[in-house]
């Protein structure tokens, strides 16, 4: 089959990729919650988030989605795992909100180092059970038994490369001078906001199969 037979295809998986990309969700709550404390530390954890990506992608197209998937005590343990860190990350954000102003903004510009900002955005990513699920979907549609090597190879290049230009964008949108000025000013309020968003998100992921029965 022509290489070409499977553009439009490729074109559907980048399509509903970039549309899951901009919903709402724990990479977002993520890089913005980072991005907007330090420009450096978003685009760290907006880097972490996109490798996810790619990680979950690589798993998809090779087939190793297919064999966790199959296996309950694998998801379940990715569940707990992920469900717990965003969980602890919005216990995190609520206790940010007990820093006097005047510590907050000393120490604005080295609130993660570049390891944890890195280690953040992989984590949300790649212990999220709902994003192997998706990708296993989405291969589904291009990947085949007797699909092209390179066709494999496409689709992880492309989705990763959507993934680091949204993320990335993300991240600079919501670390401006302004942005960050409205940050400061209403930092309390938004920590709260970011802390309880983590939280839903992460009793959401733990009562997952509690909440599709």
């Amino acid at each position: 089959m022509p290489l070409s037979m499977y553009l439009p295809s490729l074109m559907t998986v980048f399509g509903a990729s970039f549309i899951a990309f901009m919903s709402p969700g724990p990479n977002f709550v993520g890089i913005v919650s980072s991005a907007v404390q330090n420009r450096f530390n978003g685009i760290i954890v907006a880097i972490g988030v996109s490798l996810g990506t790619t990680f979950w992608a690589v798993m998809a197209v090779t087939g190793i989605t297919t064999v966790i998937t199959r296996y309950p005590g694998a998801a379940l343990i990715m569940q707990i795992v992920g469900g717990c860190y965003l969980t602890w990350l919005g216990i995190k954000s609520l206790r940010s909100t007990l820093k006097p102003r005047s510590a907050f903004v000393t120490s604005v510009s080295g609130v993660e180092t570049p390891f944890r900002s890195f280690t953040k955005g992989l984590l949300i990513q790649i212990t999220n059970p709902k994003t192997a699920m998706f990708w296993l979907s989405m291969v589904s549609v291009v990947i085949l038994p007797d699909t092209p090597i390179i066709i494999g190879v496409l689709l992880v290049v492309g989705t990763t490369a959507i993934a680091l230009a949204w993320h990335l964008l993300l991240a600079v949108a919501f670390s401006f001078g302004r942005t960050r000025d409205v940050y400061l000013k209403a930092r309390i309020y938004i920590s709260i906001v970011f802390g309880i968003a983590f939280i839903a998100l992460g009793l959401r992921l733990l009562l997952w199969n509690v909440i599709a029965v």
